[in-house]
């Protein structure tokens, strides 16, 4: 059996996925990667697994994207999600251990937060199509960096497919549909 399932404590984490700089990110993938993370919300919101969501100075960079809407956002500054002590009091609340990690840009505040929920023992799954970078090649390094660092490399499609473990699954025909 997989060792992520939703008894294993996972959570999803949502970082900077914000109108800003989604508008800055390559227009070739930025709708398909925000269909797998607008999937991954679905999906988490379906079996209860909670979400946590960060935006990068809000002020200026806008709210989180209208399609992962509604959501509640923890506000920072900080690159690591984790130097905000609010974003930790969340994540410590819904005391989840596993985490799946998606946003903006990978190779910052994406790499930086799963640099530091390593170091602090957590597992991490950053979901390659779920993360976005201006340019390719930091999106690149930025994945290979996270992966020396402890993370595991994953797609939106292959975690949720994972984490139902089997096409008896009361959500694998509605996840089947929204995948296509």
């Amino acid at each position: 059996m997989s060792d992520v399932n939703p008894s294993n404590n996972i959570a999803l984490v949502i970082v900077d996925w914000q109108e800003s700089l989604f508008s800055a990110m390559p227009q070739d993938i930025r709708g398909e990667y925000l269909k797998n993370v607008a999937n991954l919300k679905w999906f988490c919101t379906q079996l209860g697994i909670p979400i946590i969501c960060s935006e990068q100075y809000p002020k200026g960079l806008g709210s989180t994207v209208s399609l992962l809407q509604p959501i509640e956002a923890v506000e920072k500054t900080s690159f690591s999600a984790l130097n905000e002590p609010q974003f930790v009091e969340a994540l410590e609340k819904i005391g989840r251990r596993h985490i799946l990690l998606a946003g903006m840009e990978t190779h910052i505040c994406v790499a930086q937060t799963a640099h530091d929920l390593v170091a602090k023992d957590y597992p991490v799954w950053v979901v390659a199509d779920g993360c976005l970078s201006r340019k390719k090649l930091d999106w690149k390094i930025a994945l290979q960096r996270m992966v020396v660092d402890g993370a595991r490399i994953t797609t939106s499609e292959a975690i949720m497919f994972e984490i139902l473990g089997d096409s008896k699954h009361a959500l694998f025909k509605a996840l089947s549909k929204r995948i296509k």
